[in-house]
């Protein structure tokens, strides 16, 4: 498997993950009839994706196998929402857009991912980042992976619905 930066050529298969990631992530949880946060949150990843093209302090990466887009992850500047959950310190990165295929699944392509984004994180002279997540199952894998978030915020997304932040030291 690689793990590369995202290029043009990719933009249209990486459009396509985020299509089933989100179809499936939403499905999951609940929110299969909710067109519009389906298409919001394919456009802001889209978005993101196309934004590491122009602006080197925001990169995207892909893990790749055989021509084939499993997964993604991006390192960048911290956005509005995390900036409104915490503290963030300047030239902080954060950890996003992480999704891999849901026929890929439960088969070590987000621990790989993250991995290597750490690494990146480490040769950019980082020694700390932010992560944060919104949805039960998002939320689920990094309390598996990073232990308790630094910062709970309850109800966030409606009752018994809490948003997740994790600020945490690259190891």
């Amino acid at each position: 498997m690689d793990f590369r930066g995202i290029e043009t050529m990719d933009l249209d298969k990486a459009d396509m993950l985020f299509q089933a990631c989100m179809k499936d992530l939403l499905t999951r949880e609940g929110f299969d009839g909710d067109g519009d946060l389906w298409e919001e949150e394919v456009a802001r990843l889209n978005k993101a994706a196309q934004k590491s093209l122009v602006d080197p302090a925001n990169r995207f990466f892909v893990a790749e196998k055989e021509n084939e887009l499993l997964g993604t992850i991006a390192l960048q500047t911290p956005g509005h929402m995390l900036n409104s959950m915490i503290q963030v310190e300047p030239g902080a990165m954060e950890i996003a857009c992480v999704y891999v295929h849901p026929a890929h699944q439960r088969s070590g392509i987000g621990r790989f991912l993250f991995q290597h984004a750490c690494r990146e994180l480490k040769a950019i002279g980082k020694q700390k980042f932010y992560l944060d997540a919104g949805f039960t199952s998002s939320q689920q894998y990094w309390l598996s992976k990073l232990g308790e978030p630094s910062r709970l915020l309850e109800n966030y997304w409606g009752p018994g619905k809490p948003h997740m932040v994790w600020v945490k030291k690259v190891d």
